[in-house]
This record gives structure tokens, C-alpha cells and sequence, in this order.
């Protein structure tokens, strides 16, 4: 029989690739928030608010920005900043277009107040307290120095007196709005906390409660879904039902304890070999069960051979040597149109045979 390459499962996102994702997600976000604010500009330009040039030097300025922070999150140069999602860095460039819009406009100060607190609400997302305040802060006294260098400029008297006005209904309605950030932040903390908790119990349930590997609900349901998969793919799927041999000799000839110490040992030595595609875990006893996907049965025996060898030339760590560990392995491979059930029973009967041709060996 000829044993087929193996084929392995694409390798899963990590966690840094998943928050680079996320930044990148974020990122185009916020550039759809300032192209709505653009097109707000155009509105304002229509009613002869905002006039032509100012409304061009916007866009110019946003798509720049746009551009730049596309290409440092792209090319990863995020990564080096202290700040990989580069919020403060991105606030500052929307409220800085806003700032020389409403140098050159003055009557687009209604647009810069709703804005303002969009652009702080995406600076929720990474920043709290502190950080955010001195970053709102930042950007009202900005829009100060512009009035007042604008007023300078003019000497328009009711145009600063308009724009102190906003100034000071910003300044009152701000704290406010970081106190209720801080409070979204703090349930969001708790929900992140109770997510992890929650996610923490879980994968506890599908935990075997000696040996740490999965339990027997998992297994089943692995086996199920393996199942389905390659059905839909056509992909190899074999499974390896395992028995540790005379196992019940350890509990009668020296203790429980040992014969725990036993199955813990085993179950790490298979789980330090497995491979990324490989699912492994105890069926009920001394019996343990391996589900190896994109395997035929004939690479499926060759890896339970390497496996029945490396097991038996394994030293268990207890207190009184207890002699080699030997295990019993039977091998089946799923075919199409069978149930995951019946297939499992044909590797329990390769297991029963291997048992009753003499232990310490792998049937199919």
C-alpha cells in the first residue's frame, strides 16, 4: 500500500497577525469617518460655506494621511512606535485637517464639534483616562490658539465671540465625555475578563481531569466534525484507538497513585509527538484515542508504529521501577458514506485484535 504525503492544515493566525488585523480594521474605520467628513464639507461648500480651494486642500490633506498610515500599517513600521494602532497619532491628524479647515472656513466650527467627539470615541478604543484626556486637551487648545490667531488675523469680533463660546461648551461637555468613556471602558474591561473566565471554564469541560488531554465529549464531538470535514474535502481521516497494556497491574501491584502517575506520563509523551493537525485525547480508562487528519491508513499505521516504539522504550517516573510501558493499537480509516461510529468501531476491533495476538502491537 502506498502512504500518500501528508497534507497539513494551513497554520492558524497568530495572536500578533490577529491584532495587526484588527489595527488595519480600525484604521479603515476611522478613513471612512473622515471621507463622511469630507463629504459633509462638500455639503457646506454647496451652500458656499466652505469655498472651493479649502474644500480641495481637505481632501488633499486627508487622503495623505490616509496613505501614510495605510503604508506604516501594511509595511508592519506600526510596530515600532510605542502605540502599534497609532490612535494618538491618528486623532491628532484628524483634528489638525479640521483645525486649518476652520482657519480657512470659519463657518464649518458646527462640523468641528460633532466631529471632534467621533474622532475621541475612536481614541476610546486604545485610550482611557489620562492618555485621552491629555489628547482631547490638546486638540481644545488648539482650537483655541486657531481662534485666536484667526482673530488676529481679522480683528472679527463676532467671530471670536462665537467661537469662545464653543470653545467653552466644549470644554464643559468634554470631562463629561471621558467620564462616560471611562465607564464604557470598565465595562468593556469586565466583559473582556468575564469572557476569558467563561472561555477559561470551557475549555476546562473539555479537559480529562488527571491527564489534561481532551475527554471523551470532545473526542466525540472531534471525531464528528473530522468527520464532516472530510467529507466536504475529501482529505484522509484516520483514527488510532490506543490501550496501555496490562495497565491494571499498576494499580493492583503498587498503588492508584502510580497508575495515575502513569496515565499523566503517557498522555504527555503522545501529546509532546502530535502534530498540529493531530487530536488526542482519553476515551475512558486506560484507552486513549487519536484522530489524525489529511492520513491514510497506511501513514496512519507508520505513525502508530513510531509511537508503540517510542512508548515502549519510555521510562515511567515513579517511585519503585515499574518495567517497560507497552500499549495496543488499533487502526482504521474513515470511508465515505460510513458514520464516524462505525469507523471508530473498526479501529476498537483492530485494538481487540491486537490484544489477542499478543499485546504491543498495532492492527488495522
Amino acid at each position: 500500500m502506498q502512504i500518500s504525503a501528508p497534507v497539513f492544515d494551513i497554520p492558524p493566525v497568530t495572536r500578533d497577525e490577529f491584532k495587526q488585523g484588527l489595527r488595519l480594521r480600525r484604521f479603515l474605520l476611522a478613513s471612512v469617518f473622515s471621507v463622511l467628513y469630507l463629504v459633509v464639507l462638500g455639503v457646506f461648500c454647496t451652500q458656499d460655506k466652505i469655498d472651493r480651494q479649502t474644500l480641495l486642500h481637505a481632501c488633499a490633506i486627508v487622503a495623505a494621511f490616509i496613505v501614510v498610515f495605510f503604508c506604516l500599517f501594511r509595511l508592519g513600521l506600526n510596530l515600532r512606535f510605542p502605540d502599534p494602532s497609532l490612535t494618538g497619532w491618528q486623532l491628532l491628524a484628524s483634528v489638525f485637517t479640521m483645525l486649518y479647515v476652520i482657519y480657512r472656513a470659519p463657518d464649518s466650527r458646527i462640523a468641528f464639534t460633532a466631529f471632534f467627539f467621533v474622532a475621541m470615541m475612536f481614541g476610546m478604543l486604545r485610550h482611557s483616562g489620562m492618555k485621552l484626556a491629555l489628547l482631547g486637551s490638546v486638540s481644545l487648545l488648539s482650537f483655541a490658539f486657531v481662534t485666536g490667531l484667526r482673530y488676529a488675523n481679522n480683528r472679527d469680533t463676532e467671530m471670536l465671540r462665537l467661537d469662545m463660546l464653543q470653545v467653552v461648551v466644549m470644554a464643559v461637555t468634554f470631562p463629561w465625555f471621558l467620564f462616560i468613556g471611562s465607564c464604557v471602558k470598565q465595562l468593556q474591561r469586565g466583559l473582556t475578563e468575564a469572557t476569558i473566565k467563561l472561555e477559561d471554564i470551557e475549555e476546562k469541560a473539555r479537559r480529562d481531569d488527571l491527564t489534561g488531554v481532551y475527554n471523551r465529549r470532545t473526542l466525540i464531538a472531534a471525531m464528528e466534525e473530522s468527520k464532516q470535514r472530510a467529507d466536504s474535502t475529501g482529505e484522509p481521516l484516520s483514527i488510532c484507538v490506543i490501550d496501555l497494556d496490562f495497565f491494571k497491574r499498576y494499580n493492583d501491584e503498587f498503588d492508584h497513585l502510580t497508575g495515575d502517575q502513569v496515565l499523566r506520563t503517557f498522555a504527555q509523551a503522545v501529546q509532546d509527538g502530535l502534530r498540529a493537525t493531530d487530536i488526542f485525547g482519553r476515551y475512558g480508562g486506560e484507552e486513549f484515542v487519536q484522530i489524525l487528519r489529511h492520513t491514510t491508513l497506511a501513514g496512519a499505521m507508520a505513525d502508530a508504529e513510531r509511537l508503540r516504539e517510542r512508548i515502549s522504550a519510555f521510562a515511567i517516573p515513579t517511585s519503585r521501577p515499574i518495567g517497560p510501558l507497552t500499549v495496543s493499537i488499533g487502526v482504521a480509516q474513515y470511508e465515505p458514506g460510513e458514520t464516524i461510529i462505525e469507523t471508530f468501531a473498526r479501529a476498537d476491533e483492530a485494538l481487540y485484535k491486537a490484544k489477542q495476538r499478543g499485546r504491543n502491537r498495532v492492527e488495522c
